[in-house]
């Protein structure tokens, strides 16, 4: 049975490798992301923002494991339904694809704008051939898993 304090910190520190690699493939590498991309952020920022309140006010901490637990599992949710559309097994409208401009004025200002619009089934990078948001919905089901786990066993 792990530390709960273990579980919190490595969720915690997991979400801001995983925003700061995100930043990194758009900012600095020019990935741009899809919507669904952009949703997958959300519950990893909120991750954050209960670890630095946690680390600020440690009182909280079962509650905040509680907060997280639900919060991966929108993650899980979000991700497991990008990962599906990328396969093409379902199909996520939100995303449209982008229409390049014919007259290249308009092409350079859309470029400059960051206007043109990434489907969500092009936006997903691969890692040793696997979708970025296959790795985002596996690591959430495993941090759920190890926060159900520790908790069955600790009521034991």
């Amino acid at each position: 049975m792990l530390d709960i304090k273990k579980i919190f910190y490595g969720i915690f520190f997991f979400s801001i490798v995983s925003i700061f690699f995100a930043f990194y493939l758009q900012y600095i590498l020019g990935h741009a992301p899809c919507k669904l991309c952009i949703y997958q952020r959300v519950p990893y920022y909120l991750i954050i923002a209960i670890g630095v309140i946690n680390l600020l006010f440690n009182k909280y901490l079962k509650f905040s494991l509680i907060l997280i637990s639900v919060l991966l599992l929108s993650e899980l949710f979000i991700s497991g339904y990008h990962t599906l559309s990328t396969f093409g097994i379902i199909e996520y409208t939100g995303c449209e694809s982008a229409t390049l401009p014919t007259d290249i004025n308009k092409l350079k200002e859309a470029l400059l704008n960051d206007s043109l619009v990434v489907t969500c089934s092009n936006a997903n990078l691969k890692f040793f051939g696997i979708p970025l948001s296959l790795y985002n919905t596996l690591f959430s089901a495993f941090f759920l898993l190890i926060i159900i786990v520790n908790a069955y066993k600790k009521k034991k």
